[in-house]
């Protein structure tokens, strides 16, 4: 089976993959399982299992969260726009939800990525 999607990290002003960053730093615990749910999904098409992507709601709406479940349960928020998915920002959900952005930042980060993907996207890094 081909790629159907292609995931992508967002990449800050300075040039940080934020994505990446956050993955091998407070979310090292989970870089694992989503270096390997990432790949299945860019192989099949939706709709993705529940267990690790849901279709997000409220503010959120339009954005899904990939999931690692456990007893600090880790997220990440990207949005699908046609076969790409535009990672955007994280979360932790340990007792109360937290994410390090705004519903309306992240929506401004999915078009920085598609208006100028050369400066604000790189394919998803799994080092």
């Amino acid at each position: 089976m081909g790629i159907e999607f292609t995931f992508y990290d967002y990449i800050d002003e300075t040039g940080n993959n934020i994505i990446k960053n956050w993955l091998n730093s407070e979310a090292k615990d989970a870089k694992a399982l989503f270096n390997q749910v990432i790949p299945h999904l860019e192989a099949t098409p939706p709709p993705w299992s529940t267990k690790y992507v849901i279709r997000m709601k409220y503010d959120w709406k339009g954005f899904i969260e990939l999931r690692k479940t456990g007893k600090i349960q880790y997220r990440l928020l990207g949005q699908i726009r046609n076969r790409d998915v535009y990672l955007v920002a994280f979360g932790f959900h340990k007792g109360k939800y937290t994410t390090d952005v705004a519903p309306e930042i992240a929506a401004v980060r999915v078009s920085q990525m598609i208006a100028n993907p050369a400066k604000y996207r790189r394919k998803h890094e799994y080092n």
